[in-house]
């Protein structure tokens, strides 16, 4: 008799198999730096979680048109939501866009260039 878990933890191994692909393809991409966010990191894992990035890309794309690329080579089972912001932008704004400073201080970096 197979065993029964519950959509919780089986939501969550779909999250980290999904996001163990990402890192895989991350390097090919061309991104500085990769910051893990949101219910994976605060482990409140629910059936609407997904995988929450925020990325350090240098694009000249439009910031609503930049995570297109990230949507269309990150294809995955699950919804992945990326934030993509150009070096510079990151440089500037990570002490005072709530987002930039809650992924330095509670985010998991999971690709750095460095």
């Amino acid at each position: 008799m197979p065993v029964r878990i519950g959509f919780t933890v089986f939501r969550k191994q779909m999250l980290e198999k999904e996001l163990d692909n990402i890192m895989g393809l991350l390097p090919q991409l061309g991104v500085e730096k990769v910051f893990l966010t949101g219910d994976m990191i605060s482990g409140d894992i629910s059936p609407d979680s997904r995988i929450d990035l925020v990325v350090v890309h240098d694009t000249d794309a439009a910031f609503g048109r930049r995570a297109d690329f990230f949507s269309y080579h990150l294809a995955s089972m699950v919804a992945v939501d990326c934030q993509v912001y150009t070096p510079r932008e990151f440089e500037e704004m990570q002490d005072t866009l709530p987002a930039l400073c809650l992924a330095k201080k509670y985010g998991r970096v999971i690709f750095s260039a460095e």
